[in-house]
């Protein structure tokens, strides 16, 4: 009886390691950006979020303004904005390890895993 339990035990346990996501499958680091008056602005950030998936601004979507000033200082991949939400609009690339300054607008990102 106790080695049924304990067999059940180690297959629950591996289902558990096997369904944690992995690195693979995230950015690995933290996006930052401003949204607000540009005068007096505010700032958001994005941590770890997923590589090769579209992600909202959430602080401007459904609303007329736009995000501005990314910084992908800490993520590990190449970033995309665009300038409408859901990935759609005019996309600037942003390369691991920049910035951009206040005039690049944008209400989505994806960034890009590597081939």
């Amino acid at each position: 009886m106790r080695l049924r339990h304990a067999v059940g035990a180690a297959f629950g346990a591996l289902a558990l390691i096997a369904t944690i996501p992995t690195s693979a499958n995230a950015a690995g680091g933290i996006f930052f950006y401003q949204y607000g008056d540009s005068a007096n602005p505010t700032a958001g950030q994005m941590e770890d979020p997923k590589a090769d998936e579209c992600h909202n601004i959430p602080e401007v979507e459904g609303k007329p303004g736009s995000a501005f000033s990314p910084k992908n200082n800490v993520t590990e991949h190449e970033a995309t904005l665009y300038s409408e939400e859901d990935c759609a609009g005019v996309g600037t690339k942003l390369a691991y390890g920049s910035e951009l300054g206040p005039d690049v607008k944008f209400k989505s990102v994806i960034f890009e895993l590597e081939d």
